[in-house]
């Protein structure tokens, strides 16, 4: 069975499954997409699967953020976890209540590795990715913003105690807790 655990110097892949029409069944990340994608045998959908095309990246977490700007374009119908952009990454058995150096180091240099596999892409294609990019980490920095401003409120905070905790306007807690995180960003 593969590993999930990063390894900094392993090299993953994003792979894609296509139908015969060309259209795109899953997108998925591992050490080892031809063992990863047989593992999808039982689903619905495999049996429409004819083709694997692989992205490859110089470590795991980079091929997560290749993952998730991909799904940031749309969610195939194999994926189905949360919704776009929202990826199965395996979780910490201690979540840190604040980021530490070393997870902020460990961060940039994933998404320092990510820049370097793109940098044989067509600019045109690089700017998409990219983007997509952005917008994920956008939607996931909007969501687990908007998800403690709820669970503060929750708490029995009002919304003038939340803002003073946090050191923001009224309106902007109102403002963060009805943000629609479908919806694209201005930019």
């Amino acid at each position: 069975m593969e590993t999930t655990t990063p390894t900094p110097t392993r090299k993953a892949a994003v792979y894609r499954l296509y139908d015969a029409a060309g259209t795109l069944l899953y997108i998925g990340s591992a050490y080892d997409p031809e063992q990863r994608s047989r593992a999808h045998r039982n689903k619905p959908w495999w049996a429409q699967a004819v083709r694997r095309e692989d992205e490859w990246y110089p470590s795991r977490g980079a091929a997560y953020l290749a993952e998730t700007a991909a799904l940031a374009y749309g969610l195939p119908p194999g994926n189905r976890i949360k919704g776009p952009g929202e990826v199965a990454t395996p979780t910490p058995k201690a979540k840190p209540t604040t980021l530490c150096p070393a997870t902020e180091v460990f961060v940039l240099e994933e998404i320092g590795a990510y820049f370097g596999g793109l940098k044989d892409e067509p600019p045109v294609a690089h700017f998409h990715k990219l983007n997509a990019l952005m917008e994920a980490v956008r939607k996931a920095i909007a969501a687990e913003r908007k998800a403690l401003v709820q669970q503060m409120h929750e708490s029995g905070m009002t919304y003038r105690q939340i803002a003073a905790e946090l050191g923001i306007s009224f309106g902007r807690v109102r403002q963060i807790l009805a943000e629609d995180l479908d919806q694209p960003s201005d930019e």
